[in-house]
């Protein structure tokens, strides 16, 4: 009796030793579980494009650069923790597609990407140039860069500002030490990258007889991006750049660059709690849950209040943007200073007037107008004094035009042009005659020539068939003004009488 009772009691002293260990075990895969999602949650996981140093590269496997920088100094002012990765940069945007990361780092924006991405606000200016071979006097422009060979990074930006040309030859570079190479030796005509890795590539090889364009193709600021609709994360990031920017950390990293370490209280708190929770007897396995369970539970109500009142911020914050979008949209479509319409502007409505031209077979006209001697008028009068001229001639070119679906715009610097719909070069070139005598007439004298300010305008009309380039048109035009201007300024050209000529 005895013996059987002795047995019983190892019996149940086993049973109980064993519903120790497993209640051991599931307290720490409790809290291993709530320690990864603690992390997770707390992790914003940054990707960015490996190789375009210095503003992202990896060196021993880390990632590095300015924006890498960067986006740890968000992680100082948001309080989360920041990881950064340098990937291949399609698989970077993809892997943000299938939430494997929370945001890609200096992305330029475009309407493709729009429709998956919402940006943040400014992060780096991208001054997008053109790198060719020393001495190569046929490429000076983006218009030059017809039927060359022309080096880009896969999935960046230039690929989509390029495919706005026609008959640019794209090739993928992998290798910008080879690119640059290829470049100098004449296998590629050109490279079309921001201008800062641009420079940078070219230091770090060594590569010689490369040249840059001074005129960039665009100005922009990349951003980082979100996949769309992450508007909790968007506010957070924007947050922590209007923070920088105001405490002139992010001037401190353009200017010095130098590697700052970002350091977390969080992984020791969680690492004292597990050894904690591992030496604690069974009874306080219940009181450990309970305060886990209450703490979520608030932590879940505070979250949801602190998103109920984000979302109506962002409500009200979006009716504003929409009114500020569409002043924006219309001040980007005029020059600031002359208050004629801009280059952008002009590009867009002699697209759409060339695709009616072309539709109902009529002629349309173009007049390219370049002011006089006008960089000696600057160095003796000033820049006040040549802003006031630019206004002035605008004024004045601008008066002449009277017809609906005629169009004055300035070209850049001093050069403006006119779209004539419907009309002839003989009509354009009468236009273009009251024109100058009318910029003639406002005798706003140029001291340093001993005389007035003056225009010469280059005038050509074509009837735009399908097999025709549209600016091909102002090609001419230009042509004639240059022709104009070789022979004495102050003249209206006419392409026709410079063709017949040849």
């Amino acid at each position: 009796m005895i013996k059987e009772k002795r047995l019983n009691n190892k019996i149940i002293y086993f049973i109980i030793f064993i519903i120790v260990i497993i209640l051991l075990a599931l307290l720490v895969k409790a809290n291993l579980t709530l320690k990864d999602e603690f992390e997770n949650s707390d992790t914003i996981i940054f990707l960015g494009n490996e190789g375009i140093a210095p503003i992202l590269y990896n060196e021993k496997g880390r990632a590095k650069g300015v924006a890498v920088d960067i986006a740890k100094a968000l992680g100082k002012k948001t309080g989360h923790k920041i990881e950064v990765r340098g990937v291949d940069w399609d698989e970077a945007q993809n892997m943000l597609l299938l939430e494997e990361a929370d945001a890609l780092l200096h992305i330029n924006p475009n309407p493709e990407r729009e429709k998956i991405y919402d940006f943040s606000d400014e992060l780096l200016e991208s001054e997008f140039s053109i790198f060719i071979k020393s001495g190569n006097i046929s490429i000076k422009k983006v218009d030059d860069l017809k039927n060359k060979t022309v080096g880009i990074e896969s999935g960046g930006y230039p690929y989509t500002l390029l495919e706005n040309y026609d008959g640019i030859n794209i090739e993928i570079i992998t290798d910008w030490q080879k690119g640059f190479q290829d470049v100098a030796s004449g296998k590629l005509d050109a490279i079309v990258v921001d201008r800062w890795i641009g420079e940078y590539e070219l230091a770090e090889s060594r590569v010689k007889g490369i040249q840059i364009i001074d005129q960039p193709i665009e100005f922009q600021y990349s951003r980082i991006a979100v996949k769309k609709g992450n508007k909790e994360l968007l506010s957070l990031i924007n947050n922590g750049l209007k923070e920088i920017n105001e405490d002139g950390t992010m001037a401190e990293i353009l200017s010095k660059w130098k590697e700052k370490r970002v350091i977390y209280l969080t992984e020791e708190r969680l690492r004292s709690t597990f050894l904690y929770s591992i030496i604690i007897v069974l009874g306080l396995i219940l009181l450990i849950s309970l305060y886990w369970i209450n703490k979520l539970s608030k932590l879940s109500k505070k979250l949801e209040s602190d998103v109920k009142q984000r979302t109506q911020e962002l409500h009200n914050s979006n009716k504003l943007l929409r009114k500020a979008n569409a002043e924006l949209e219309k001040i980007s479509m005029s020059d600031g200073l002359t208050t004629i319409p801009n280059r952008r502007c002009f590009d867009v409505v002699f697209q759409k007037t060339w695709d009616i031209s072309l539709k109902e077979g009529k002629p349309l006209a173009i007049i390219m107008i370049d002011i006089d001697n006008f960089k000696l008028f600057n160095d003796t009068y000033g820049h006040l004094a040549g802003d006031q001229c630019l206004k002035s001639v605008a004024e004045g070119i601008k008066s002449i035009i009277k017809r609906k679906g005629d169009l004055v715009a300035r070209f850049g610097g001093e050069e403006f042009v006119v779209m004539l719909s419907n009309n002839t070069e003989d009509g354009a070139a009468m236009v273009a005659e009251d024109m100058r005598m009318k910029i003639e007439s406002l005798q706003i004298k140029n001291q340093k020539v001993d005389s007035v300010i003056t225009i010469s305008l280059g005038v050509a009309a074509t009837i735009p068939r399908d097999d025709m380039c549209p600016y091909d048109l102002i090609n001419w035009a230009d042509k004639a003004l240059y022709q104009g201007k070789e022979e004495g300024r102050n003249k209206v050209t006419r392409f026709r009488s410079l063709y017949n000529n040849f």
